[in-house]
């Protein structure tokens, strides 16, 4: 079974997985857990935002 955790969507073949994660996640999902998911999701984007900004603020000092 694959997992439904996918990179940030970068370019145009990265968009069709991001689609297809999200029609494996409301198929097989309810709609709770939809939400949960999604919220982990975003929460993930903005992680892993921060450790880019951090990590070129490294390399400009």
């Amino acid at each position: 079974m694959s997992t439904l955790l996918s990179s940030p969507v970068k370019n145009s073949s990265d968009y069709s997985v991001a689609t297809i994660n999200t029609e494996r996640l409301t198929k097989f999902y309810q709609a709770d857990q939809q939400v949960k998911y999604l919220h982990l999701q975003a929460e993930i984007e903005v992680l892993l935002q921060e450790l880019q900004t951090i990590k070129e603020q490294k390399l400009i000092k």
